[in-house]
């Protein structure tokens, strides 16, 4: 079970606050800031607005003159490829049921969908805007670990973040914390019997 974001892809909103930067009159530290402030981001995460609304508050809010389609463009310029994780679920995958679990939104999951193919060799994907919670709410990680046909003590959950593994440890998976660290996941793969080539 792999989280996406700083996992399986490396993600920064700095081009997307600069993008919007120009469109508005504002800084991309001031842009940074409304989107903190305002929890647009969370609530569309968490499935509890739409695209449409989303973009439309963010409008509102940052008085920028960008259509949907320019908007969406800079929102998405966030992401860039992690070769080495790439290969590592390549090799894992057909011994492996792959089940993602991601707090994203639907902007962002379909561009990652179109531009990433490796998203493509996981069998499952979790995704708080479709399941209307984010991790690290225990009800997002029961539907993760119920798409992972295994038991709890079988399933092994990557994440970077240590508050979002020790919350499924509770649950009794194994997890390991990943730092933008590949060669220690493969270690760690390696002792637990996970096979990796």
């Amino acid at each position: 079970m792999f989280d996406l974001g700083k996992v399986i892809l490396d993600f920064d909103f700095t081009p997307a606050f600069k993008g919007l930067s120009k469109v508005c009159g504002l800084s991309p530290i001031e842009i940074e800031a409304f989107f903190v402030t305002s929890g647009l981001e969370v609530l569309y995460d968490g499935g509890k607005i739409s695209t449409a609304d989303f973009y439309k508050e963010v409008r509102r809010g940052l008085k920028h003159s960008l259509s949907f389609s320019e908007f969406k463009k800079v929102w998405n310029d966030i992401f860039t490829p992690k070769p080495e994780m790439t290969r590592l679920v390549e090799r894992l995958s057909p011994r492996y049921r792959m089940v993602l679990i991601s707090n994203t939104n639907p902007m962002h999951f379909q561009h990652i969908r179109s531009r990433f193919p490796v998203i493509k060799r996981f069998d499952r994907a979790i995704l708080s805007f479709e399941e209307k919670i984010r991790k690290p709410d225990a009800r997002i990680y029961r539907k993760a670990i119920r798409a992972c046909l295994a038991d709890p003590q079988e399933i092994f959950y990557i994440d970077d973040r240590d508050d979002l593994t020790s919350a499924v440890e509770e649950m009794g998976l194994r997890t390991f914390t990943f730092k933008n660290n590949p060669a220690n996941l493969v270690r760690k793969l390696r002792s637990l019997k996970i096979g990796v080539l």
